[in-house]
């Protein structure tokens, strides 16, 4: 992990209806790219409708929420739902979006699930216009790609620090290789899958 260097200071996310919104500090020094992984519990699924979401781990101080009444407290349509004893998960009651997952036992993190971070952050900026079309001539996808300035999106959402609960993988679909390491769970014992 290198220290803070080409990422924005901070980053921004939210819901789709707007009602909730959030700001996720990198101070100098911070360390960069935050640490990311993937999920395969059925908790996390259930959670988000994904097979294989992605989070960010970030400490809470790290995370504002940036709702235009109240600066830095959480938004009213913020609610968080204890899905097992002690382990909760945060989503917006008016659209449904799902944010974050905390637990007590790890209260010094939160994870936050990348695909609530917004799109300039993940993709860039869009600096041409570009027609639907023109993306199947050849090689025009890619060039459209590398055209965008400010993705963050390979260095955010690389699993680095790890595929979880791959004990729960489902042949040739969510069994493949990301980066980082493979665990069978996550719990009081953490059991690595070997290379």
């Amino acid at each position: 992990m290198a220290i803070l260097d080409k990422a924005k200071e901070s980053l921004t996310g939210g819901c789709l209806c707007g009602a909730v919104r959030y700001v996720l500090d990198f101070p100098p020094g911070s360390s960069w790219p935050p640490d990311s992984h993937i999920c395969q519990c059925t908790q996390c699924r259930k959670h988000t409708g994904s097979l294989m979401p992605p989070l960010i781990t970030v400490t809470p101080s790290q995370l504002r929420w940036a709702n235009e009444s109240d600066y830095g407290k959480p938004p009213a349509a913020l609610t968080e739902f204890s899905s097992s004893k002690g382990v909760y998960r945060s989503f917006c009651s008016s659209c449904g979006c799902s944010f974050t997952w905390r637990s007590e036992a790890t209260a010094d993190e939160i994870e936050i699930l990348i695909g609530s971070i917004d799109e300039k952050w993940l993709i860039g900026d869009r600096t041409e216009k570009v027609s639907s079309e023109s993306l199947t001539e050849p090689g025009h996808f890619e060039k459209v790609l590398n055209a965008k300035e400010g993705a963050l999106g390979r260095e955010i959402c690389t699993p680095m620090a790890g595929q979880m609960f791959m004990r729960n993988a489902i042949k040739g679909a969510t069994d493949v290789r990301l980066g980082g390491k493979r665990f069978v769970e996550v719990s009081q014992k953490i059991l690595e899958i070997p290379d």
